[in-house]
């Protein structure tokens, strides 16, 4: 495999728009994260019901006008793979949003839970299609406010244990798992319907909406310049219509690189194709990124 050079991101923005150029990557933490990645992760499989939101205080002024008992929206149960740190905590956590096509390889998701529980982390893989026999939704109608749902079902599950913090959760997405990231942080949107919130959103990826204004927590965006699934321009023209409202929002754009260039298992494969989308993995912009990822965790939980 052709060694590629350094990669450094060719825009990288706050809120205001205003360009960084003192970004300095945790070094240390990433290399840490490498070395510890290649040991194994035990996950223990875990469930918990898809988050409901509580009746609004219209919604119960009517059902207490009415004489009637106050509707309980029917749950889903979910299902997840959990990795934590050997000690007692409380440490920080992240859920991590699945792409359209569903769960990685048990090899790719033990390994992203090694890296995670090397920085004093603990992590949830959020399984959305599996208990709902669904094989993947990449080409069909899908219902984003279910695994908006899924992610804040995830948050609550972590919450509620002793050895988690639960005001130092993050949200962690790839490609449509990154749509739902950015949705589950939109600023007044399906946030507000619950009383606990992730501390900061990492977005691999996404599909940008132009129309997706602030933003509740500190969130990063990643992105291949050449991607052709989810077009950079989109990500460009978001920014550049942002009123700056919220909290930062960061887009980092990774020449070279295509729709995901994380992917391990194509790591020193030819690229593929699928679904007409270009898929590749580029080794410099992997790297990055997650020294990019790092950073942003350590920042929000400020370990």
């Amino acid at each position: 495999m052709k060694r590629q050079p350094p990669l450094t991101p060719d825009l990288t923005v706050r809120a205001n728009g205003q360009t960084l150029s003192d970004m300095r990557p945790w070094i240390a933490a990433f290399l840490v994260a490498i070395v510890l990645a290649a040991l194994p992760a035990a996950a223990e499989t875990v469930r918990f019901p898809s988050a409901t939101a509580p009746p609004t205080p219209l919604q119960q002024r009517l059902f207490k006008e009415r004489g009637q008992p106050i509707a309980v929206p029917p749950t889903v149960e979910i299902t997840g793979e959990f990795y934590r740190p050997a000690s007692d905590g409380p440490f920080p956590a992240v859920v991590q949003l699945h792409g359209c096509a569903g769960r990685g390889s048990r090899e790719s998701e033990d390994a992203a839970g090694a890296r995670i529980v090397a920085l004093g982390y603990a992590l949830l893989i959020v399984d959305s299609f599996g208990p709902r026999d669904i094989k993947e939704r990449c080409s069909g109608q899908w219902s984003g406010i279910e695994r908006i749902a899924d992610a804040y079902g995830g948050l609550f599950y972590l919450a509620g244990l002793p050895f988690i913090d639960p005001d130092r959760i993050a949200v962690l997405g790839y490609s449509q798992g990154a749509d739902v990231a950015l949705s589950a942080v939109k600023l007044g949107g399906l946030e507000t319907l619950f009383d606990r919130h992730f501390r900061t959103a990492i977005a691999y990826y996404p599909w940008c909406d132009v129309f997706l204004g602030g933003v509740s927590v500190p969130t990063v965006i990643l992105i291949g310049q050449l991607d052709d699934w989810t077009p950079t321009r989109n990500c460009r023209e978001m920014m550049a219509k942002r009123s700056g409202e919220g909290a930062p929002l960061r887009l980092v754009v990774y020449p070279g690189a295509y729709h995901g260039f994380n992917i391990a298992r194509l790591r020193g494969k030819p690229a593929e194709s699928y679904l007409g989308h270009h898929i590749e993995y580029n080794e410099a912009a992997d790297r990055a990124a997650l020294a990019e990822t790092i950073a942003a965790l350590r920042q929000a939980f400020g370990r």
